[in-house]
């Protein structure tokens, strides 16, 4: 076990172009580390002897580091400590879809790749399988059963005193693979781009029959991408074209079968031809891919009355009545058709008089005022006959009032929500302190690393049409150093340096790939709060899903920004996404908790994904950021800027291997919904 050590402390005695003496408390180290390196400018030797420093820095700080920086979580990390060389039981639970325990028996492997340990249980009730006796480590993962894709999973293994609990997600083979790479968010060409967005100008102006044709020419060039399809679909169907808009939706799907647009539009769809169990199924696939927003819920809803699932569309019927910021009266008035034919007069008729309440002008509320008259002396008995006569189908009108808008942005967090598991619980602190230790002791084992990061700009116009995009290249790096005493801090910088006149917008974005690890460090974590709202799928892989919030009385930031007015200091909201068998951050989404009014910042909308890439040695790996996507309303003008990673590179202290691009899915861009 490692004992508490005092970090030495470092200072520079002499540093020229040439030569650098780097003295520890006893001056005992000392040489030359950077020789003169011909043709290379000055200023480029500067920031190579600066990059050398960190390096010799941290070469000798990593071998203490970790056990320095769990001396802020004694009870936690003593107990891992502890209890390293002791046996316990892996509790592997398997669900479904809709995270209820796998009702069916499944097969269930755990084994080592450096052990000869190969053990197979058969899942008992509840969809458990106990392996006693497994030493803490790192095994693998695989769960199989008849008519279900094989979900393979890497479990990193430790010991707090008591079972160790993995949960695995089974999916139908005819589901919607969400963890391999996505076709819909790859990188476009500029000039394909001004073709799309030549096409949604025309969409916008309802001219269908050249919008179409803008996506097919387009589509030539690309026919992998799956948003052509979606985007020539919608085309169709302002034609009234129902049969080649399904058609267009169906090849999408194909090429991305999680795309939530093609997947809703398919829903609406078959609910407008009475195929309710169909549009169900379409449903619940995009819910469980990507959460659900407004449209989401409002669809569920009438898919679920429809079906005579009431409790179910009352639910999401109520979610969708009081969403915010747009016009909730079509979700109130089915929310108040649900209640009433439920039998919950009073209900109903309570939630028809929001109607006019909210919306006065709208010939909605007429339409409820008749309502309520209708109902006004009806009597239970009256109430409970009326139900038998009341229609499964809802009126067409009511479907159609989910029809797509022009969204230049996603959602706010607190207006989208995503499926957890029941009656599956989670320790909140528990899971931030092991994310924090895992994320902190694999950024201990390089001093730095490098990336191709390619930067795309747009501004998006007031009807949500994208303008030209910018594009750039930067050579990525980041160095890894220890800050306020026990917590860790990702130096980023672009082609060696920090030139904004390099950017290909006025619009410079720094800092926002390591966000989660800034969020997770003891420096800034008091300044949060967090609640972990509980299992979810996320990318094929059950994750701890974590709201978090700033405090208002906190001088703690992770957000900033600078203008020539001076630093602001940004207060956030957001999700945090951990892997529970590896305790690996997935992905971080934030918002703003309120307007910036001293800047005119309306929106500030960031999702960065992180994810596990490999060394060309096969050896080892390490879980990094792929990219980020960020959406701005700032001073009356709408950005989207798009950072995508690519072509790692990591320096240990005196060795660098090449990183492949990532192994799991690419960079994954947040698209409206």
């Amino acid at each position: 076990m490692l004992g508490r050590r005092t970090l030495p402390k470092f200072h520079v005695c002499r540093a020229d172009l040439t030569e650098l003496t780097l003295i520890l408390p006893d001056c005992t180290l000392q040489g030359k580390l950077l020789p003169e390196i011909p043709g290379m400018s000055r200023p480029s030797q500067t920031r190579l002897l600066r990059a050398r420093i960190v390096s010799v820095v941290l070469g000798t700080l990593m071998s203490g580091f970790l056990t320095w920086g769990q001396q802020t979580q004694p009870d936690l990390a003593t107990t891992i400590l502890k209890s390293q060389g002791q046996a316990l039981m892996i509790k592997v639970h398997v669900l479904d879809a809709g995270g209820l325990p796998f009702d069916r028996p499944a097969q269930v492997r755990l084994y080592s790749v450096v052990t000869p340990m190969n053990l197979n249980l058969v899942t008992q009730e509840e969809g458990v399988a106990d392996f006693a006796n497994v030493m803490p480590g790192e095994y693998e993962l695989e769960v199989t059963s008849p008519g279900f894709r094989k979900t393979k999973q890497h479990l990193h293994v430790i010991n707090l005193g008591e079972n160790f609990s993995a949960f695995v997600y089974v999916h139908s083979e005819t589901e919607p693979q969400t963890d391999g790479p996505s076709k819909a968010d790859a990188p476009v060409r500029p000039k394909l781009q001004q073709e799309i967005n030549k096409g949604l100008e025309l969409l916008q102006k309802k001219q269908y029959e050249k919008a179409d044709a803008r996506f097919a020419k387009a589509s030539l060039s690309t026919p992998e991408n799956p948003n052509l399809w979606y985007l020539r679909g919608t085309a169709e169907l302002g034609m009234n074209r129902k049969d080649l808009a399904q058609r267009n939706f169906e090849q999408a799907l194909s090429l991305d079968p999680a795309h939530e647009k093609a997947l809703l539009a398919m829903a609406q769809l078959q609910l407008e031809a009475g195929q309710t169990a169909s549009a169900i199924d379409f449903l619940e696939k995009a819910y469980r891919a990507d959460g659900a927003a407004w449209r989401t819920h409002y669809l569920l809803a009438s898919a679920y009355a429809q079906a005579g699932r009431l409790p179910e569309a009352e639910a999401h019927a109520s979610v969708a009545a009081n969403y915010v910021g747009r016009d909730t009266a079509p979700a109130i008035m089915l929310l108040a058709q649900i209640q009433y034919r439920e039998g919950k007069k009073l209900e109903a008729r309570q939630t028809w008089q929001k109607v006019p309440e909210r919306y006065p002008g709208s010939p909605t509320a007429g339409e409820a005022k008749n309502k309520l008259a209708e109902t006004a002396g009806e009597s239970n008995e009256a109430v409970a006959s009326a139900i038998a006569s009341l229609p499964l189908r809802l009126p067409p009108e009511t479907v159609a009032a989910a029809r797509e808008e022009v969204a230049w942005a996603p959602p706010d967090i607190d207006s989208k929500e995503y499926p957890t598991a029941k009656a599956v619980s989670c320790r909140t602190e528990e899971v931030l302190d092991l994310t924090r230790l895992r994320l902190n002791s694999q950024l201990l084992n390089f001093e730095k690393f490098t990336a191709t990061e390619r930067i795309v700009h747009q501004e998006i116009g007031r009807d949500g049409v994208p303008g030209p995009a910018k594009e750039k290249d930067f050579t990525y790096i980041v160095f890894v150093i220890p800050y306020g005493g026990n917590s860790l801090f990702l130096d980023e910088s672009r082609d060696g340096g920090i030139d904004y006149t390099a950017f290909p917008s006025s619009v410079v974005t720094t800092g926002i790939n390591s966000l989660a690890v800034a969020l997770l460090q003891p420096a800034n974590r008091d300044g949060f709060l967090f609640q972990c709202e509980g299992l979810t799928d996320l990318r094929g892989q059950a994750a701890w899903q974590i709201r978090f919030e700033q405090k208002k009385d906190t001088d703690k930031r992770i957000r900033r920004w600078r203008t020539q007015a001076g630093d602001f200091n940004i207060r956030i909201k957001g999700r945090l996404w951990v892997a529970s068998a590896t305790y690996d951050v997935l992905q971080i989404e934030t918002d703003l908790l309120e307007p910036v009014r001293e800047l005119d910042l309306k929106r500030d909308h960031l999702l960065v994904k992180y994810g596990s890439v490999s060394f060309m040695d096969g050896k080892r790996q390490l879980w990094l950021p792929w990219g980020a996507d960020m959406y701005m309303e700032f001073r009356h003008r709408r950005y989207h800027h798009q950072h995508f990673l690519t072509s790692y590179m990591l320096f240990d202290v005196d060795t660098k291997d090449k990183v492949n691009n990532p192994s799991a899915p690419r960079p994954e861009p947040a698209g409206p919904g």
